[in-house]
Parts: C-alpha cells; structure tokens; sequence
C-alpha cells in the first residue's frame, strides 16, 4: 500500500456525481442508481481518471499487487448512501479486496475509519514493512508501548488480503531489486563508471519498482535506516536528495 494523490475531477464528471448523489440524497435506490450510473459513458470517465490515479500498470490501490478492475467506496454505499457518489470516496482496487472488505468497516471511538485511505493518509504512518518476510504490520509507537490501532485493522488478512503470501513474495522482489540497484550505483562509483549514467540507471530503476510503496519506505521512511540505502543517504546526499524531490512531486 502507497499514498496515492488524488486527482481533483472536474467538469462533466464531477456535475455527474453530484447530480447522483442529490438523487440518492432524496430517496432514490442508492444501489439501483449505482449500477445504472456504472454503465453512463460519464462514469466511464470517473473510472479512467481513476485507473490513471493508481498508475502505469493500474495496480489495486489496498494490495498494490493485482490489476485494479473494480470500483469500490472506502465507506461502504451500505450504509454510507450519502457518500454513494462522492468522488473522495471511490478508489480502484483487485476484486480480492473488494470481495475482502465487503461492506465491513470499523469505527474507531470517534466514529473515525480505522482501515486507511491510500489517497487521504500515507500508510507508512501506520504501517512498518519487515523485509525479510515481506510482510506489512503494525507501526509501533515508542511512546505509547502500543501497536497502531489503524495499522493492526488494516494489516488484519480478515480485513483485506495485504499478507497473502503471493503479496508478501512481491515486496521481497521488489525490495530486492532496490537493494540491488543501490548497490550497483555504489558499486559503479568505486569502480569509477561515469556517475550522471550511474544515476540515470538508478532513478530509472526505482521508477520501474514504484509498487507496493517501498519507493517511498526506503527512501523516505524507515528503510532508509538499513543498508546500503543509509550509505546511498550519508555518502551521497545530492543523489540522495535527486532521488527523494522526484518521489516527492
């Protein structure tokens, strides 16, 4: 999982939604009206503006793993009908999770989401990412002595299926593969290869890993405590810093 920015939608599509959700707001079916509008050319464009959200490869936006192919509502149409048609509410997901989150969801107790939103919340706010087991938990928090409670909801497999095993043997490919081409960069440089291909070679790598937001984990997070990504920080920050600003924008 990933922060992913979320688009602002307007002109025709946005005067649709809005139109929707004044429907639904005075009575009409919110599910009849759902599949209707789901089949409307304009809905075909909230849909693409929201594929194009995800990504080049459109990966769901809760596992990062599976093709996204479904629409779903963070708050579930049932029975958050008035948030039916908001576009803040939709994202682009595998029908793994659809199916998985169904139209559980829990409130904390000030009737806050406990799962999170990849395009409202950076999820490594909540969430740590194990390595070695590519396993996503629960953030720790030193000063409290306690797990986040929205990391542990999300990270729950009852919850969506973020820890299947297929899931965590992707994020070991990838973190391998940002491993490695840290480590060839370094490696390049003491061995004298000219540093400007070096870095092309380095930023072009980590823009074909984008997924799973190990991008972000390791250059902007936690991983950039553990090698050789520390020695990539500490010994070249003006690398460093290229990589961070174009991860940034």
């Amino acid at each position: 999982m990933r922060g992913i920015r979320r688009v602002a939608l307007n002109g025709r599509p946005q005067r649709y939604l809005a139109r929707k959700q004044l429907e639904v707001n005075a009575g009409s079916d919110c599910r009849k009206s759902w599949e209707t509008a789901r089949k409307t050319k304009t809905m075909g464009e909230v849909v693409d503006t929201l594929a194009r959200m995800s990504g080049d490869r459109q990966r769901c936006m809760f596992c990062e793993d599976s093709r996204g192919t479904q629409v779903d509502h963070f708050w579930p149409m049932v029975p958050y009908k008035q948030r039916a048609f908001l576009w803040e509410n939709l994202l682009w997901v595998c029908s793994g999770c659809n199916q998985a989150k169904g139209n559980r969801f829990d409130l904390d107790p000030d009737g806050k989401p406990l799962l999170i939103d990849p395009t409202a919340e950076d999820p490594w706010d909540y969430l740590f990412f194990e390595p070695g087991t590519g396993l996503i938990t629960a953030r720790f928090h030193a000063d409290t002595g306690t797990s986040d409670p929205k990391g542990e909801h999300t990270a729950d497999d009852a919850i969506l299926p973020l820890n299947i095993e297929a899931v965590a043997e992707g994020r070991k490919r990838v973190s391998r593969s940002l491993h490695r081409a840290v480590q060839r960069f370094l490696t390049g440089l003491s061995e004298r290869r000219d540093p400007p291909e070096l870095q092309r070679e380095l930023l072009e790598e980590i823009r074909d890993h984008e997924h799973y937001g190990l991008v972000q984990w390791y250059f902007l997070r936690d991983g950039s405590c553990l090698p050789p990504f520390s020695k990539l920080r500490n010994g070249h920050p003006g690398v460093w810093q290229s990589i961070v600003d174009e991860i940034s924008q």
